[in-house]
């Protein structure tokens, strides 16, 4: 499995060289910068060089065609721009820029689910209710059509699409713990037979890697100078 996504990763790298990312608007040359791509470096959020790319997807997301940019981003069948929207996000802190193409990401079953779960936790005011209607829908995860074997790779990783759904339950279920108001709902919940079993069949510790990003993510913005106030526990 690890051998199957290097051979992706390294595929996307190569192929990236070419492109110029035009769809991305501002935010598209900073998939062209030189050096580690931007999106390993978001990946894990533990990079020495991660405050680079945090500076230009901030300054790409205060131009005008930000908006349009972050959709796209989002749009994308693979991972790799969802990284940098969900940066965007977090730093717009729901001024501008609209969670639904976020989630949208999500349910089609993006490599990077437990980053953008985290995400929609800090910007998105309806984060519980997202939450409560995915886990009674089991976490269905439908990949975007008429994509080949290889763009599906590269989008979701080497997963079958009952991992895919236990990967987004596991990340719900870790960060929507850190909610108040969504807790005792969740401890209800992962005790239903299905959701137990679903929850086990998660091969990559979703859970680990969402709250791992998170506390990543709040270092980083704190040596920034900035503080984030979760949305997603409002409701």
């Amino acid at each position: 499995m690890v051998g199957s996504w290097l051979h992706s990763l390294l595929g996307w790298i190569f192929s990236s060289r070419d492109k110029t990312y035009a769809e991305f608007g501002p935010f598209g040359g900073i998939l062209k910068l030189p050096g580690e791509p931007a999106p390993l470096k978001l990946l894990s959020m533990r990079s020495l060089e991660v405050g680079a790319v945090i500076d230009g997807i901030e300054q790409a997301a205060a131009s005008e065609d930000a908006v349009r940019g972050v959709d796209a981003l989002f749009a994308s069948p693979d991972w790799r721009p969802h990284l940098l929207g969900a940066v965007a996000l977090i730093l717009d802190a729901g001024r501008r820029f609209d969670p639904s193409p976020l989630w949208k990401a999500i349910d089609a079953g993006s490599w990077v689910t437990p980053q953008l779960v985290t995400a929609a936790y800090l910007i998105d005011p309806a984060f519980a209710a997202r939450l409560r209607d995915r886990i009674d829908a089991r976490c269905a995860v439908v990949i975007p059509p008429n994509l080949s074997p290889e763009e599906r790779h590269r989008a979701t990783g080497p997963a079958t699409p009952e991992q895919r759904s236990a990967k987004l339950l596991a990340s719900l279920v870790r960060i929507g713990t850190l909610a108040p108001a969504l807790a005792g709902w969740l401890k209800t919940a992962v005790r239903r037979p299905e959701l137990a079993t679903l929850l086990a069949a998660d091969p990559d510790n979703s859970g680990n890697i969402a709250e791992n990003w998170l506390k990543n993510v709040e270092s980083q913005l704190r040596s920034r100078g900035r503080a984030l106030a979760p949305a997603g526990h409002r409701r």
